[in-house]
């Protein structure tokens, strides 16, 4: 088996099915699936493992009794069994010739332990522009790249690393509600492994929505995951600072579409990090 894909979903099984059918596509069709889900969905979800059953190698289905995406995945660790190891998100979407490009990397590039794809919107017709070339990344850099949904590991590289941080990531009952997919990749990185970007290759996902009515709080999660991931890795001072004002410095890009919600969006960000720091 050269592909294991852990997808976990607390109910969201319509998304997981749009991800599937961009799955049953692949041009690489050596892969298996694991999926985890809420226990309130386990009907559901077997009747969704039962549609795909004939067109995907859905090696696990689990029931979990949490809502924390990092124990979720955790239960399901130990089951992988491909030679290379994804996350992908169950509202992110797999172009055709995704795992094909990963793969024909990771053969071509020996050196390379860690993959982060490229990304683009869901509903984006162009897809990833061709702007530069594979590219190692240092512990600063790999901070730009790290959503787990881009995430491509050598089997190899996941059993050192071991498990997700617990305490942190969407669902931990704590105030860190994201960073558990970068913590991964510095742990990894920490450890010896290299990582590489790969702007090329797609994944596609959805854009922040700002007409969600819960954005401002989804803000001060993400703002106290990261800044609880700055402290936990000692990162600098002034590595520190940057994470601080970057929603400041990002508002000066986004002028062109600057709107209420976007300012109000970026402030708060600003604000909870500054306040979490």
């Amino acid at each position: 088996m050269k592909f294991s894909l852990l997808v976990v979903t607390t109910d969201r099984l319509y998304l997981v099915k749009r991800l599937f059918y961009s799955l049953v596509v692949q041009t690489c069709r050596d892969f298996e699936v694991v999926l985890v889900h809420g226990e309130a969905c386990t009907e559901r979800a077997q009747a969704l493992a039962q549609k795909f059953a004939g067109q995907l190698a859905i090696s696990h289905l689990i029931a979990s009794p949490t809502r924390s995406l990092s124990k979720a995945r955790n239960l399901a660790l130990p089951l992988l069994a491909g030679e290379y190891v994804a996350f992908p998100d169950d509202d992110c979407v797999y172009e055709p010739e995704t795992l094909a490009n990963v793969l024909n990397l990771f053969c071509y590039h020996p050196e390379i332990d860690m993959l982060l794809s490229g990304t683009t919107d869901l509903d984006d017709c162009k897809g990833v522009a061709a702007k530069s070339k594979i590219h190692r990344l240092n512990q600063y850099s790999l901070f730009g790249y790290s959503y787990s949904f881009v995430q491509f590991y050598k089997k190899a590289c996941v059993d050192a690393v071991g498990v997700f941080d617990e305490q942190i990531g969407v669902g931990a009952e704590t105030p860190w509600g994201s960073g558990e997919d970068t913590d991964y990749v510095l742990r990894a990185f920490q450890a010896g492994f290299t990582v590489w970007h790969a702007p090329t290759v797609c994944v596609r996902h959805p854009v922040v929505n700002f007409s969600n009515p819960g954005l401002y709080a989804k803000a001060d999660a993400y703002a106290g995951g990261r800044m609880y991931l700055l402290r936990k890795h000692a990162m600098p001072l002034w590595f520190r600072l940057c994470n601080v004002v970057y929603p400041l410095t990002a508002l000066l890009r986004e002028v062109p579409n600057l709107s209420k919600r976007l300012l109000g969006y970026r402030w708060r960000m600003f604000v909870s990090r500054l306040v979490n720091f």
